[in-house]
C-alpha cells in the first residue's frame, strides 16, 4: 500500500507570551507509535512559554544550541535527535519574534505547498580528520596512533510525503572567527577572496603533491604535445605554441548562443604578436574575460581557452583545419595536464561570467545569526555538486571529458566559489583547509529517511572517478545523456576520455573505433541498450553511408546504457561465443556467428516495462519485447524465452493473437556470446524463479541498398538475452557477413 498524507492542523502557535502545554504532533497513523522513538522528529516535545523578548521561539530556546554541540568531537558516536519546526507557514508566523525562524523563513522563501511542507533540522556528520590521540581522548578505534575526529551540521530539510521535497536541503554551521577551522566563514557579498583561492592551490601543491599534479607526477620525464599546444600568454598577452609542459590554467564553460570569438586563419599571425590578444579582448565573452583576469591574479602566465586557441576555420582542405583535428585530438592531454581548470558553470551562455571575479558581479546569498555571546550561525549549502547537475554546463556533451579528466577544479555555480581536487573539496563558506582532513560535507550524500525513524541518516561517498577500464560502461551512459550541438561532434566529444584510457592501459593493447573499444573487449562493447527510442545517425554526404555504423553506440542519436554487470575486464570464449573482429574497412564488422528465426511478441505486463533511470531523459518510447519461438504447439501459448529492448515503431508488424500482440512474421537473431544472467527487468514474473543458462542475441536487419551495387546492408536493430536451451532447439547455421 503507497505511503499517503493527510494535511493537517499540525502545531497552534499562540501569541508571544501565552503559556502552552505540552506538545504533541498530530501526524496520522503513518507516524503514531506507542513508543515515540527518543531522537526521531515526531516526539512530543513540552515547550516553553512563547517570549518575543528571548529574539527565539519556543522550540529553538528548547534547543539550546550551544557552539561545542557542533564539536568537534570522536567519529562514530550517537548523532543528537531531530527537530520538528511545523510546516513553513508556521515557521514563518514565528519569524517576527525568532531569529533563527526567520534565518529559515528566508531562506526557503518561494516555495510552494507551504502549509504541507513539515520543516526538520536533522544533525549530520560534517568535516572528518584525523588527529594524533591522546590518552584524555574517548578513543573508538585509534589506528596507528592516530584517532578520527568530525564536526557536525544542522541539515534543514522539508517533509512532504508523496511529493518532492519543497527546497533544497540546506546546512547551519557556526561562524567561525578568523583563523578557525571547520567552522563557517562569512563572504564578501559581491567578490570573491583571491587570496582564498591562492591559499587553497598553494595548500594542494604543498600536502597533496603529486596526487593532484600530472605536471608533479612527471618532472623526471614530462609529457609534450605534438606538433604543439596554443596558449594565452598572459603577460605578452598574445597566442605562443609551445610543445613542452609549462603551468598552465584550462577554461571548462559553455558557448550558448551568444556570439563568441573564435580564432580564425586570418587571425592567428596578429594574435601572435605582443599584445595582440588585447586588441581582440573586447570582442570576447565575458566568460573568457573573467577567466583570463582570474588566471593572472592567482599568479598564472598562461591560459587554454578553446575558442582562441584551436583555429576554428571549417574548410576541411585547408592546413587550419588540420591543426584544429590536431588540437581537439588532444584535448583530452590539455585538460588532464592543466594545472587547474576553471569551470564557469553559472549561466546558460559564454557571457554568464565568473560571478565575483569582479566586484559587483554577484549576490552571495549568505544569512547570519547571532544566537548567543558564544555562538554565531551562517547557512550554506554543502549541496552545490548537485546544483551542479542542474545547471547548462553539466548537460552539455563537451564539457563531461572536461570534468572527468581534470585533477583540480575551480567552480563558480550559485555564486560561489568552490575548490576541488583529488584529496580534498574547500568553498569559501567553510574554513575546511586541513592537511589531514578525511572527508567533507560535499563529499557526501546524506539519505534521510522521511518517516520518523530512531536509525541515523545513511551517508554514502560522492563517486571518485579513476581510469579502469570496467568503467567504461559508465563513462558512456553518463556521456551520451549529455546534449551535443552538433551530431557529428558525437565520438570526438568523448575522444579524450577514450585516448587517456588507451595510454593508461597500453599494456593490454587498448583501441577505439567509433568509440567502441576492440579486440577481446568487442563483446562486451556491442552489448549497449537505448534509453529511448532509437534513431540512427544522418548520412554522411561523401561516403552515402550513416556516419557511423550500426554495431556502435555513436551511430545513434539517443543516450545508451550497460547493464550493471557488464564484464569489461574479461571475454568469454567457446562454443556460444561469436567470430567478430574488424574489416579493413573498420566501418565494418567481420561476423561468424549462428543465425536463427524468432517471433517478438508483447504481452500485458502492467507497469514493469522500464529502463534503469538516470537523470535529464526524456520519456521514452522505447518498448521491450518478449522473444518467442517462430513456431509453437498449435493453440498453445507462446512460451516467453527471451527479451529485447527495440524501437516502437516495431508495433506495426503486430497482430493480436489470445493474451498477447505476436508479430506477422519471424525475424533475425544472431547469437552473440554467454551472458552472466537476466537483468531484473528484462524477466516476465514467470520466469524469475528459474534457473538457466542465458546468452546474448542481437536482431539484425537486412536491408537493400541501392548505394552497394545491390548488396544487401545488414544492420543492428538491437541486443537482447534468451534462454540459451531454447536457442540449441531451433535450426540455426552459420553464416558469415559484414556488419555495417
Amino acid at each position: 500500500m503507497p505511503l499517503t498524507y493527510t494535511p493537517r492542523d499540525l502545531d497552534y502557535i499562540p501569541p508571544p507570551g501565552q503559556e502552552v502545554a505540552r506538545l504533541e504532533t498530530h501526524h496520522d497513523d503513518l507516524f503514531h507509535t506507542t513508543d515515540t522513538p527518543r531522537r526521531a522528529w515526531n516526539r512530543p516535545l513540552d515547550l516553553p512559554p512563547e517570549d518575543a523578548t528571548l529574539g527565539l521561539c519556543a522550540r529553538h530556546r528548547l534547543m539550546d544550541l550551544k557552539r561545542s554541540d557542533f564539536g568537534p568531537r570522536p567519529f562514530n558516536q550517537q548523532l543528537p535527535p531531530e527537530w520538528h519546526l511545523g510546516t513553513y507557514d508556521e515557521v514563518a508566523a514565528r519569524r517576527s519574534w525568532c531569529k533563527l525562524c526567520q534565518l529559515i523563513a528566508e531562506v526557503c522563501n518561494g516555495i510552494a505547498w507551504t502549509d504541507q511542507a513539515d520543516i526538520v533540522m536533522s544533525w549530520v556528520g560534517d568535516v572528518r580528520w584525523k588527529k594524533k590521540a591522546s590518552p584524555k581522548d574517548d578513543l573508538t578505534d585509534p589506528v596507528g596512533g592516530m584517532e578520527t575526529w568530525e564536526t557536525l551540521r544542522l541539515t534543514v530539510r522539508s517533509i512532504m510525503i508523496g511529493r518532492a521535497p519543497a527546497f533544497t536541503p540546506f546546512d547551519l554551521v557556526p561562524l567561525g572567527k578568523k583563523g578557525e577551522l571547520f567552522q563557517g566563514r562569512r563572504l564578501d557579498q559581491d567578490q570573491i577572496n583571491v587570496d582564498l583561492v591562492r591559499t587553497w592551490l598553494k595548500c594542494c601543491r604543498e600536502w597533496h603533491g603529486a596526487e593532484c599534479s600530472h605536471w608533479m607526477r612527471q618532472q623526471s620525464a614530462l609529457p609534450t604535445f605534438s606538433p604543439f599546444i596554443r596558449l594565452i600568454d598572459l603577460e605578452e598577452n598574445c597566442l605562443v605554441e609551445r610543445n613542452d609542459l609549462v603551468p598552465y590554467v584550462a577554461l571548462s564553460y559553455v558557448w550558448g548562443r551568444v556570439k563568441v570569438f573564435k580564432t580564425c586563419e586570418k587571425d592567428i599571425d596578429k594574435l601572435r604578436l605582443r599584445g595582440g590578444v588585447e586588441e581582440k579582448k573586447f570582442l570576447f565573452p565575458r566568460s573568457i574575460r573573467d577567466a583570463m583576469t582570474l588566471a593572472q591574479r592567482i599568479g598564472y602566465c598562461y591560459i587554454w581557452i578553446d575558442s582562441i586557441c584551436i583555429i576554428q576555420d571549417d574548410d576541411t582542405d585547408t592546413y587550419q583545419n588540420l591543426d584544429k583535428r590536431h588540437q581537439i585530438g588532444q584535448m583530452g592531454k590539455i585538460y588532464q595536464y592543466a594545472d587547474l581548470t576553471i569551470v564557469a558553470a553559472s549561466g546558460e551562455d559564454a557571457n554568464a561570467g565568473l560571478p565575483g571575479v569582479e566586484a559587483g558581479t554577484r549576490e552571495a546569498r549568505q544569512k547570519e545569526v547571532k544566537i548567543s555571546e558564544d555562538l554565531g550561525i551562517v547557512n550554506r549549502s554543502v549541496a552545490w555538486p548537485d546544483a551542479l547537475l542542474k545547471t547548462t554546463w553539466e548537460e552539455r556533451g563537451w564539457t563531461y571529458q572536461e570534468r572527468i579528466l581534470s585533477l583540480r577544479y575551480m567552480y563558480f555555480v550559485d555564486d560561489t566559489v568552490h575548490f576541488q581536487c583529488q584529496q580534498a573539496t574547500w568553498s569559501e563558506d567553510f574554513a575546511a583547509e586541513c592537511r589531514d582532513l578525511d572527508l567533507t560535507a560535499a563529499d557526501q550524500v546524506v539519505n534521510f529517511s522521511i518517516v520518523p525513524s530512531e536509525v541515523p541518516p545513511t551517508v554514502e561517498l560522492r563517486p571518485n572517478l579513476q581510469f579502469q577500464l570496467k568503467r567504461y560502461p559508465e563513462l558512456v551512459g553518463q556521456y551520451t545523456c549529455r546534449n551535443m550541438t552538433f551530431i557529428t561532434d558525437r565520438v570526438n566529444g568523448i575522444q579524450g576520455i577514450l585516448n587517456v584510457i588507451k595510454d593508461h592501459f597500453f599494456s593490454q593493447n587498448v583501441e577505439f573505433v567509433h568509440g567502441m573499444p576492440t579486440g577481446e573487449l568487442l563483446h562486451p562493447g556491442l552489448l549497449w541498450r537505448p534509453r529511448r527510442e532509437p534513431k540512427r545517425i544522418h548520412m554522411d554526404e561523401k561516403t552515402e553511408r550513416p556516419l557511423w555504423p550500426s554495431w556502435a553506440w555513436a551511430g545513434w542519436t539517443i543516450p545508451v546504457y550497460y547493464d550493471s554487470g557488464a564484464d569489461f575486464s574479461a571475454n568469454s570464449t567457446g562454443r556460444y561465443q561469436a567470430e567478430i573482429s574488424l574489416g579493413p574497412d573498420p566501418y565494418f564488422l567481420h561476423l561468424k556467428a549462428r543465425v536463427a528465426r524468432f517471433r517478438l511478441m508483447i504481452e500485458d505486463r502492467g507497469n514493469e516495462d522500464a529502463v534503469p533511470p538516470l537523470p535529464r531523459v526524456r520519456p521514452t518510447r522505447l518498448t521491450r519485447y518478449a522473444i518467442t519461438h517462430a513456431t509453437h504447439p498449435e493453440g498453445g501459448d507462446h512460451e516467453w524465452i527471451g527479451s529485447i529492448w527495440l524501437s516502437w515503431s516495431h508495433r506495426r508488424k503486430f497482430v493480436e493473437q489470445r493474451l498477447s500482440l505476436i508479430s506477422k512474421g519471424t525475424h533475425e537473431f544472431i547469437l552473440l556470446s554467454d551472458a552472466d544472467k537476466f537483468e531484473q527487468e528484462e524477466l516476465v514474473q514467470a520466469a524469475t524463479a528459474e534457473k538457466r543458462a542465458v546468452v546474448n542475441v542481437m536482431m539484425i536487419e537486412r536491408k537493400d541498398d541501392p548505394r552497394t551495387d545491390g548488396r544487401v546492408r545488414i544492420e543492428r536493430a538491437g541486443v537482447g538475452r534468451m534462454y540459451r536451451d531454447t536457442w540449441d532447439r531451433v535450426e540455426d547455421k552459420w553464416e558469415r557477413f559484414e556488419l555495417g
